[in-house]
């Protein structure tokens, strides 16, 4: 009986992670088959006139990867968080993708804030801070296989940290991470830093990532959950 039991669990498992990334695969599919595309100008003509009309101060491309259009992410993100509100298991899809897109090292702002609104604070915070620390480590698993098969160097804006990494990782990741420093530095750069016998500190990576990556995962919830449309998120953080 118990044997069967875990069978069982883990088929549940396997099923609930399939169905979460076919989940992600529509989405990837929308997008490449320029269906989201299309709809990009609409969905940020509709989001800056909801914002108008809201009086929402900001726009397109406050916070987000100049190499992506505004309108491009903004129907992007909506699509994909329409595709999770409607899915029974549109959580755990919502975690991978964002996993993905931590791994990538692009602005997770407003996707927290989406997360805030579709799931609320409480599950949203949780599944946002769950994906933004499983892509830091991703990434830092990559710097450290990929990156030093391939020559990678330590980024010069870590220098002046070195000293400060080598008495004291955790407190030193902490302020790197709070520092006005581009997200792939924070995650792949870090990854890179030549620790003394090549013994990388990964429990203090990960507790850096957990322990400052909560408190903004916490407050961009809140802020999503008092929004009144994804729309409105989209004027505002994309």
């Amino acid at each position: 009986f118990g044997a069967a039991m875990r069978a069982g669990g883990r088929a549940g498992g396997l099923g609930a992670v399939t169905v979460a990334v076919v989940l992600c695969l529509v989405v990837a599919a929308q997008v490449c088959s320029g269906e989201v595309e299309a709809r990009g100008e609409e969905v940020v003509a509709q989001a800056a006139g909801e914002a108008d009309g809201k009086g929402v101060e900001g726009g397109a491309d406050a916070t987000c990867d100049p190499k992506v259009p505004a309108a491009g992410k903004a129907a992007i993100i909506i699509a994909a968080f329409e595709a999770f509100k409607s899915h029974p298991l549109g959580w755990v899809g919502f975690i991978l993708w964002l996993t993905v897109w931590s791994t990538l090292a692009l602005p997770v702002t407003p996707i927290e804030v989406c997360a805030g609104f579709v799931f609320g604070p409480v599950w949203g915070t949780l599944g946002s801070l769950i994906a933004k620390t499983a892509g830091c480590m991703m990434a830092m698993v990559i710097g450290r296989s990929v990156g030093r098969a391939q020559g990678w160097k330590m980024p010069e804006a870590l220098e002046k940290y070195m000293s400060f990494l080598l008495q004291n990782p955790l407190q030193a990741m902490c302020v790197i991470r709070v520092a006005p420093i581009p997200q792939g530095i924070k995650n792949y750069g870090l990854s890179l830093v030549p620790f003394p016998g090549g013994r990388y500190p990964v429990k203090e990576y990960f507790w850096a990532c957990l322990l400052v990556g909560a408190p903004f995962s916490v407050a961009w919830c809140l802020t999503g959950a008092g929004a009144s449309s994804l729309l409105e998120i989209a004027a505002r953080y994309t």
